[in-house]
């Protein structure tokens, strides 16, 4: 009769000791899980931190050592620039000085963004020499009379600062009153006529401007080349003039509508 006693006992002791282990093994999961969480997000965090951190350095010295290179690209470039002044060969001077602004103003832009990773000595000189670099370049394209964002230039431009850069001031001016001209002529109630007289007058520059080029690229081939040439650009000169005074004219036409109220205002005692 104990027998049966005795197996019900073990048994019971059986339960009670698994119940028990699993219990402790809950408590254990509730220390472990929340410690293993959050291991695991530090270490997630300091892998992405350390990752960045790392990309960063990467992405810096790559930069810095991309900026020496364009340095180098700008300084031999700038050297260049030198040289076509040197020479007055004005028609390549404008293609590499328009080529070379961009890329000044890219160094200059990069210098300030990785002055922190920099000699304040370096990046002070080389942030001097970028400004000094522009500022002759503007300069010399100023005194040529040529726009420094233009991205190529013309066959006649071209021809006019290698032929002929004493004509650049005045060709240019005669460019700009070409154009406001045309603006105005469009709103003009009579436009077509306008036009056709007006593209009349410039074909007649152009064939000047032609053979002004002519004569400058082979003045040995031609009678009377200086005198010829004189003549030609006091032509031009009056040409210019003749614009001033057409744009003028149509610009009063602007004002029709201001002159007579101006008119009916002094007449009408009551607005006095």
């Amino acid at each position: 009769m104990s027998r049966p006693r005795n197996s019900a006992g073990g048994l019971i002791t059986i339960i009670i000791g698994v119940i028990l282990l699993i219990a402790l093994l809950e408590s254990l999961l509730e220390v472990i899980i929340p410690i293993a969480l959050i291991g695991g997000i530090g270490f997630g965090v300091y892998y992405l931190a350390t990752k960045q951190s790392r990309l960063e350095k990467v992405n810096t010295k790559q930069r810095l050592q991309d900026l020496k290179d364009n340095i180098r690209v700008a300084d031999r470039q700038s050297k260049l620039l030198d040289n076509y002044l040197d020479e007055k060969n004005y028609t390549q001077y404008v293609v590499v000085a328009r080529q070379l602004l961009p890329q000044i103003r890219h160094i200059k832009s990069e210098v300030t963004d990785l002055k922190a990773k920099m000699d304040l000595k370096i990046y002070k000189r080389v942030l001097k020499k970028a400004e000094s670099v522009e500022n002759d370049i503007l300069l010399q394209l100023d005194k040529l009379d040529i726009s420094p964002t233009t991205a190529s230039a013309s066959k006649e431009e071209t021809d006019l600062l290698k032929l002929a850069p004493e004509l650049a001031h005045l060709y240019n001016n005669i460019q700009q009153d070409h154009l406001t001209i045309l603006k105005k002529i469009e709103k003009a109630d009579n436009r077509e006529e306008l036009a056709a007289l007006h593209e009349a007058d410039m074909e007649r520059f152009h064939d000047i401007l032609d053979g002004y080029f002519k004569i400058k690229r082979a003045p040995k081939n031609y009678y009377n080349a200086e005198e010829r040439l004189a003549k030609a650009k006091a032509a031009m000169e009056k040409f210019d003039l003749a614009l001033d005074e057409t744009l003028r004219k149509l610009n009063e036409s602007d004002l029709k509508d201001f002159d007579i109220s101006l008119r009916m205002m002094a007449d009408d005692d009551t607005n006095l």
